[in-house]
């Protein structure tokens, strides 16, 4: 009885943590909404950028992960460091 009893809280406790999850944080849109003008004009501006700048990182984890060598053997040799 003990058991089903916890499993039945735990399963409430995660219930409302989800329900409140959804319903107090907001999506990135309805944050861009909220911000000025200005800042939304910067965001936009600069959305290209950290868009390549991720493309280039993502670009370079997967030509790392081809590589049988550890994570730090392959970081090291791309950095030409011993």
């Amino acid at each position: 009885m003990s058991f089903r009893k916890s499993i039945i809280t735990v399963t409430g406790i995660m219930g409302v943590a989800v329900l409140l999850r959804y319903t107090i944080v907001p999506d990135e849109e309805k944050i861009l909404k909220s911000l000025s003008p200005e800042l939304r004009a910067e965001h936009e501006r600069n959305k290209h950028k950290r868009r390549e700048q991720h493309d280039a990182i993502m670009a370079q984890i997967i030509e790392n992960s081809k590589s049988d060598k550890p994570i730090w053997d392959v970081g090291r040799a791309a950095d030409g460091s011993k």
